[in-house]
Formats: structure tokens, sequence, C-alpha cells
């Protein structure tokens, strides 16, 4: 399907939430970016490493779709609405072939996602993963999770409070 459609499902999902469902949502969202900040700041030599060994090969000569998730756009759809037209051009760019990650500039580089604002395979990526730094990426993997969980359950939490609504008012006209 590629990051087209699932560019305009997160979009929906971002669309459909209410206020209190939005707060719930940035909350997450605000604990990824804490722990992909936690992680940046001690992967820092590690990154460095990378980006002199191998220059952002992780980059190139990929699917974006099979590394990006809906959950990733969603995140930074919430966390950067200032590049949702910028992906949006990127997406334009999408190939069923293998080519640069299309959310660099001029294909080479720097990233258009603000830093720690960043898709999760992106920021979890390493040439060599060191134990220094494991517990990071499990908690930036974890904040993820937490994020696609909290729509799992969304609709038995609008439910509940459909449900409530309905008792309240049950209880209003009976008396």
């Amino acid at each position: 399907m590629g990051l087209s459609y699932d560019f305009k499902v997160a979009k929906k999902r971002r669309d459909q939430l209410n206020t209190k469902e939005r707060e719930s949502v940035l909350a997450i969202c605000r604990e990824i970016y804490e722990a992909e900040r936690t992680l940046t700041e001690k992967a820092a030599p590690i990154l460095a490493r990378c980006m002199v060994k191998c220059k952002g090969l992780c980059c190139q000569n990929i699917l974006p779709a099979d590394i990006i998730t809906e959950w990733d756009l969603l995140y930074i759809l919430l966390m950067a609405p200032q590049v949702e037209m910028q992906m949006e051009d990127c997406i334009q760019k999408e190939d069923f072939f293998s080519q640069n990650c299309i959310f660099l500039e001029n294909a080479t580089g720097p990233c258009i996602f603000p830093d720690n604002i960043r898709p999760e395979r992106c920021i979890i990526s390493f040439c060599n993963v060191e134990p220094s730094v494991e517990m990071e990426i499990a908690r930036v993997m974890n904040r993820f999770s937490h994020l696609i969980r909290y729509y799992q359950w969304r609709p038995l939490g609008r439910m509940s409070a459909w449900l409530k609504n309905r008792l309240t008012v049950h209880r209003q006209i009976g008396r």
C-alpha cells in the first residue's frame, strides 16, 4: 500500500481525535519525544561513528514504507505539524523500488524531520548496537507500542464514555 496510504490513515486518525483523546495521544507523543531525546543524547558517540563510518547508509537504498509506519507518521504529524506539507510533497516521490529515503532534503540529507521527532526505526537503528543504549532503545520502542495500544483500546474508551453518558441521562430522566 505504501506511505501514501499510511499518511492518509495517520491524518485521519489525527483528525478523528476529540479534545480529551488528543490530550492523551499528545502525552504519549511527548513520552516518545523524551525517549528519543534521551536515546540521541546517550548514543551521540555511536551516532558520530555511524556518520563517519557509513555516512548515513541506513537512509540509502531502502523502501521507506518498510521502515516508516502510520504510527511514525501520526507521531510526526502531531509533534511537528509544520512539516505536514513537506511530508506530503516527499510522499509524492515514493517509488516501488529501493531509493534514498524520500524524507531527505534534496535526496541526500539532512532529514526533514526535527531532532527527536523521527520514525521509530530511524531513531533506534545504529551500525552497531551497544549495550550502553539498549535500555533507551527499549524505552523508545515501548513508547511507540503505547501509542499503538492506545488506538487499539480507543473504541472501548469511547463506548465506555458513551455508556456512562447514557446512564447519567437515564438517571436524570428517571427521577
